[in-house]
Formats: structure tokens, sequence, C-alpha cells
């Protein structure tokens, strides 16, 4: 009787382990299937307005949940997140980051100045935009958060023209972009110039 119970519970061990194995599997074939291609290589879609990017030295998160309410205005707001492949560090300068346009006119990063000039008459949209946004967090969770902070508020503290980022940093922030005659609806493309790879992440506004 002792070898049979013994062999009973054995045999549900195995049982519960293989159980186990399947329901893990499972979850992890569903984490993935949340991921879906696009027409842009390399460019995976997270979420309605969530895509991402990851280049062989930055990875990119963008989100354009609010941006694509802002058919007409003209300043554009983007939240972006940043980090870097394991064993990899990258900087990120003002100057690396800007707007292709459904026109293909280029849009450069806003200037802290000018975006001091306009902060007045922006506040109203930067509170809409506080609650009109979406998570950017798809970076594994032991990387140390930290901030883009291209913009800070008049008086609120010292931004700064670049952010470097690596395996063990993941930044968030928000860029703004003074988009001249009005933001179309079409297909726009955010780039990140990098020194041996670049950031094109093509997005939809007026969905």
């Amino acid at each position: 009787m002792k070898g049979e119970t013994m062999k009973s519970i054995s045999i549900r061990s195995k049982s519960l382990v293989a159980a186990l194995a399947i329901a893990s599997l499972a979850m992890i074939l569903t984490s993935c299937s949340s991921t879906v291609p696009t027409d842009t290589p390399g460019v995976e879609r997270m979420g309605r307005y969530v895509l991402k990017q990851y280049g062989p030295e930055l990875w990119t998160v963008l989100g354009y949940r609010f941006a694509n309410s802002q058919i007409g205005d003209e300043w554009m707001i983007l939240e972006v997140g940043l980090s870097s492949p394991n064993g990899q560090s990258a900087k990120v300068t003002r100057d690396d980051v800007f707007l292709r346009a459904p026109d293909g006119t280029r849009v450069r990063l806003a200037t802290q100045s000018e975006f001091n000039e306009v902060y007045g008459s922006l506040r109203p949209v930067i509170s809409k935009a506080n609650v009109n946004r979406d998570p950017l967090d798809y970076f594994p969770p032991s990387r140390e958060e930290c901030f883009v902070q291209f913009f800070v508020e008049p008086g609120g503290g010292v931004s700064f023209d670049e952010v470097t980022v690596s395996d063990r940093r993941g930044c968030f922030g928000r860029l703004f972009f003074n988009v001249k005659g009005g933001i179309q609806a079409g297909r726009w493309v955010l780039g990140i110039d990098q020194k041996e790879s670049e950031i094109r992440i093509p997005f939809e506004l007026g969905e």
C-alpha cells in the first residue's frame, strides 16, 4: 500500500508540474501575442496608440494617444520612453530628434526657450495631455526609471539638451514640436538619429 501511495503521489506531482508548465507557456504566448508587427520592419504595436522600435543602440517606445486629438493644433505633444539593449548605452541630444510630416516636411524638436514663450497658452493643453495618455513601461522592471528632461515648466527646474540611457536605465518624458500651419491628419514619423543606427517610427494621426 505504501508503495502504491507513493507512486500515486509521484504521478500527481508530475501531472501538477506538467500542468504548471503548460499554464506558464500559455501565459508567455498570450503576452507575446499583444505585440503586433506593423508594415515597418522592426516597429511593433503595443497598443492602439503605442508603438516601439528596439534598435541596436536605442530602445524607443512612442505614445501618441493625445497627439491623435490635436489635428489643427500648432504644438504636437508626444510621450516617449528610451532605454538600451543589454550591454549598450546611448546618448540622445535635442538635435537628434525630429518629426517628418505627411507632406515630407522635417519638424525639429523645440527648444526650451520656444517652449517657455508659449507655455501660458499650452498649460490647458498639457493638463489634458496629463489625462489622455498611455503607460509606456515596456522595459524590464529592473531598470532604474529616469526622465527625458528636454522640457520643464518655467521655474520648475533645469532642462537638458541631452539624455543618456543604458541597459540599467529607462527614461520617460514628453516631446514638444512646433508644427507650422497646424497638425495634419496622415502618416507622421518620429525620428531619432544615433551614431551607427536610427529610429524611425511611423504613426497615423486622425485614425
